[in-house]
This record gives C-alpha cells, structure tokens and sequence, in this order.
C-alpha cells in the first residue's frame, strides 16, 4: 500500500505523542446488566487506512470493513477481541455502557473485553487513546430489543474515577450545532467608493453539542461560534444592530476592535433580554479584528463563545485566493473534566484561574475535524483568516505538514507580510491571515503547536485531493505494515 509518506509519519508522531500523556490501562468493565446466554463475538484490528488511523473487522462479515457497525441484543453478552496491527498504543471503549478495553501496545498484542448492553439505540465505540477518535478511531454499535429492568442493571447516571479529575458520566445529550462553517464568508470586496454596511447581530443563549454525548450552555452571536464574519473596507460606515433574545438570561453587547470609540461600541450596545440597540462608526484602518461581547463579566461571556472577526479590506482590496476559510480558537471552562458526557456546567473558578477543560476551533470538540473540516484540492491557494477569542491563553497556530507562503502578523494589512513562516503567535483578542499553495494531497492538520491541547479538543483538518506529487513528498509503507 502506498500513501503520503509525509502524512503517515506526521500522523504516527501525533499519534505516539498523545498516547504517551493517554493516562494509565483501564480494566475491563461491564453494564451489570443481567446476561441473556447469548454472546456474540467480534474481532477488531488496528490500522492505518489512506493516512488515517481505523478499526479493521477480522473475519465473518464485517471482515476487512473499516469502522464497521457492530450489532447485538439487549442482554446479550458482547465479547470484543482487540489486536495490534500498527503496533501504536491503542485501546477500545463503549463508553454509553461504561466498557472499557486495556491498553494494547506492540504489534500482535491483544486484548478482550465483555460487558452486555442494557438497553437498545444506535451508540458509539472509539479508542479513548488522546485525540485517535478524532483521528478516525470511532464505529456505530448497534442494540436491539427492550431495555432491561432491573436492579443488576448500571444507573443512567453514575461517577468514574480515573487519575487525574473526575469525570462524570451522565446520559448522553445531544444538542444544537453550534460550529461555525469555515467557508461561511462573505465575497471578496471590489474596489468601490465607500458606503455604509449594516451589521446584525443577536445575543443567542443555546444548548449546544460540545462533544460527543456532550453538550453546554452556549452564549452566541447569532447561534454559532464564531459569530458571523464580516468584511468592510476602509473608509466604510458600519450600522451595528444590536439585539438580545427574550428568552436569555444575561444582557449583552458587542466591542469592535475594528471601531474607534469607547468600548469599540459596547458603551452603546448594552443590550438587555427582549431589547435592541444600534450605533454606526466609520472603519478608519485596514486589518482583521477581533469583535466580542463586553459585557461584566467580560472574560465569562467570551468563554461562553462570543466573539468573531470582522475583515477591514484596504482600499485596493486583498489579492485573490483560490480559497479562504474563518477559524477561531477558544476556551470552555466546566466543572465537569474532559471527557464527560450529559449537559456540563460552567467553571466560573477554572476561568479565573485560566484553567479550561476544552479549548476548541469554532466552538466544539470535532467541529473542524469530523464535522466541518476545511477542503481544497491540490493546486490551490487557500487563505486562513484565523483569530483567537480566548479568553485567556496565546496560540501558536500551525498548519502540519505545510508553511506559510505569507504571514499578515498580528493582522496588519499595511505591514509587508512575512514569508515562509512554521508557526505564528496569535494573542487572546488577536488575529492572523496566512496564506499557502497546496502542492500535495492529504489531511493537514491544524493545532495550536503548544501540543497538549490536542488532549483538550484542539484540532482541525484540511482535507486536500488530488494527485500526488513524488517529486515533492514520495514514501512506501513498508511490507508487513499496512493492513
């Protein structure tokens, strides 16, 4: 099998990187509910697949299918036999039942796990191995029949302790969609005169999907996270509406990094539940600026996701790009750690001493990875217009596997750019543009390269096809090493 070379070897480093801090071996558990006589067993083998990492069915007829979907009965004992075919460390859970494989390390090496499944649904089974879910470890499982009831039966809402915080497993919950589109951005602007730009925004309070099974009371400019990006040009008056829905429970307002005036407008626009306020302002310098809620405290309504970009295009306009996408880094503090399931709460303590659970691209765990990664073909220019709402920490935004043909630092447009950058620091209320070409195929992958925030959700791809390119990247897997 040949693949990017390249890609495998970047994602086989991320891979050992993140397993290292993975934690300790989880014993085998089981749902405690009541076994039916009839067990139903499966194989799975561990692979990579086109650069990514999967599950691989061995024998009967889930045979050599990638991820496959795994069915039993309520009652029914599942018997789960996992083996190493990379060799990486690896492991297998079915966390709506509290299963929980140990690790496996070393090619060849296995392990089994058993538990019986209480109640029918469609559920999830993934690696728990840091960030290898997000990297492509993560299949359906299955249940039919009627839900048990009994007293051997586990609760629906119980507490697993493990090294390191608690983590509380509650039902699983699903939410709205709250991450923002990364294409979601208005057309470049022609040279024109200057005009004014009406701007909308609505304070937006919503349950939202934090992760899987997870969800978190979200504070939004109009329902996502970013909230909507905006593009002016200088010289531009914007008309900013202001409006907060009935139904929230804090009043809110909006600051303009890009505005000149106090409070870049929040003076003007704080605005209670059911309320509406509006202010104009001229956009008087070129640059991309970071806009967010100012309302006290001002750290708790950035960290509940609001914040966003607005683009102040020069006159001559920016030079064209085969593609551009919006991305935004920021914090979630919950009293919940990582890894909990159900509806989390808010860390008004953790935020103060800037010590998140989640850090997150455009709102949520797999928002840029498995539900909306960037994609670009192979001979493209792409432009990442890319900000940090914070709060609190800097990222050292990096792309894997490419560098910047041009860096915008800190977002200046009348600052000549720099070139062939690796990584380039963005502060908490900050912004960059970058700009590249993409000369070969496959999953690039964008961090924040201060890297043990990847165990905190922090990751996102961009999925580039086309056809591959020897001459600037050529690799063979090795025979024996692939599946």
């Amino acid at each position: 099998m040949k693949i990017s070379f390249k890609l495998f070897s970047l994602l086989m480093a991320i891979s050992i990187l993140i397993s290292a801090c993975g934690g300790g071996a989880k014993s085998e558990t089981t749902s405690g509910a009541a076994p039916s006589g009839k067990t139903v067993e499966y194989t799975l083998l561990t692979n990579m697949a086109d650069g990514q990492m999967a599950f691989f069915g061995v024998g009967g007829g889930v045979d050599g299918v990638k991820n496959p979907t795994l069915s039993a009965n309520v009652g029914d004992t599942v018997k789960i036999t996992l083996t190493s075919g990379d060799g990486v460390e690896h492991d297998v859970s079915f966390p709506d039942f509290n299963a929980y494989s140990e690790h496996i390390s070393g090619k060849g090496s296995s392990t089994t796990l058993e538990f019986v499944p209480d109640r029918p649904g469609k559920f999830t089974y993934n690696c728990v191995v840091a960030g290898h879910k997000e990297a492509g470890m993560i299949g359906t499982f299955e249940v039919t029949g009627t839900a048990l009831n009994n007293t051997n039966s586990a609760p629906a809402s119980n507490t697993v302790t493990t090294s390191g915080p608690v983590v509380v497993n509650n039902p699983a919950t699903t939410g709205a969609d709250v991450v923002r589109d990364p294409t979601e951005i208005p057309a470049r602007i022609p040279v024109r005169d200057p005009r004014t730009v009406r701007i909308d925004l609505e304070a937006v309070e919503i349950e939202g999907q934090l992760a899987d099974g997870t969800t978190f009371t979200y504070w939004t400019f109009n329902g996502k996270v970013p909230g909507p990006f905006f593009r002016v040009r200088v010289g531009d008056t914007i008309e900013v509406h202001m409006k907060n829905l009935t139904n929230s429970t804090m009043a809110h307002s909006v600051d303009f990094h890009a505005v000149t005036g106090p409070g870049g407008g929040a003076v003007m626009t704080q605005t209670p539940p059911g309320e509406e306020t509006m202010f104009t302002a001229k956009a008087l310098n070129p640059g991309l600026y970071v806009y967010h809620c100012a309302t006290p405290m001002v750290a708790q309504h950035i960290a509940n996701g609001m914040y966003g970009l607005i683009l102040v295009e020069p006159e001559e306009g920016l030079s064209p790009v085969d593609r551009e996408f919006y991305v935004m880094q920021g914090e979630i503090y919950t009293a919940e750690a990582f890894g909990s399931t159900g509806h989390l709460t808010e860390n008004v303590q953790a935020l103060l001493n800037e010590n998140p659970e989640y850090l997150v691209f455009n709102g949520a765990v797999g928002g840029l990875t498995a539900q909306k990664p960037l994609k670009a073909n192979v001979g493209e220019t792409v432009r990442i217009f890319f900000g940090v709402g914070g709060p609190n920490f800097t990222s050292s935004f990096h792309v894997i596997g490419e560098i910047f043909d041009r860096v915008y630092d800190q977002a200046s447009l009348t600052s000549p750019a720099l070139t062939n950058v690796q990584t380039t620091l963005v502060p908490p209320g900050g912004a960059t543009i970058v700009e590249f070409g993409l000369e070969v195929p496959g999953n690039f992958i964008l961090v924040d390269h201060a890297l043990a925030r990847l165990q905190r959700g922090l990751a996102g791809f961009l999925v580039v096809e086309g056809p591959e390119n020897p001459e600037i990247i050529d690799g063979t897997v090795m025979p024996g090493s692939g599946h």
